[in-house]
């Protein structure tokens, strides 16, 4: 008989999701394909790696995505140079997509700078309260 893997959505910047197997939580993302792999036999190394590539192809489109609104923000802004608070558990979880924005935005040629946002949810509701 064979146990499911269970994928947790409570932290999926840490390496896409938390993942629960045979009651043990694993956060890294190579040791969860790993683990999941060796959990159920029929998985190969070579699917493995495969879903870790097109795990890390998705993140790193994901970052490129974001950071290609900031850029079209600061184009759109008169390309004044402005810092850009982030607020998100991917973008300050995930092990490459804070640097693979930054180095996209850098890339496009823009003076923008990713500064994170310490309670930017809060914050806004609390604007958004007062302007009511």
């Amino acid at each position: 008989m064979r146990e499911e893997a269970v994928v947790s959505t409570q932290s999926t910047g840490g390496a896409l999701a938390d993942v629960a197997i045979g009651g043990e939580v694993v956060s890294d993302c190579c040791e969860s394909v790993g683990k999941v792999a060796a959990h159920f036999p029929t998985v190969s190394e070579a699917d493995s790696v495969l879903v870790h590539e097109v795990c890390s192809a998705v993140s790193d489109r994901a970052a490129m995505l974001a950071a290609a609104g900031v850029v079209a923000i600061w184009k759109k802004r008169g390309k004044v140079p402005f810092v850009a608070a982030v607020d998100g558990s991917v973008f300050i979880k995930h092990s490459t997509f804070a640097s693979k924005m930054r180095e996209t935005i850098a890339l496009l040629g823009c003076n923008v700078t990713l500064e994170i946002a310490t309670d930017g949810s809060g914050l806004g509701s609390a604007l958004i309260a007062a302007t009511a």
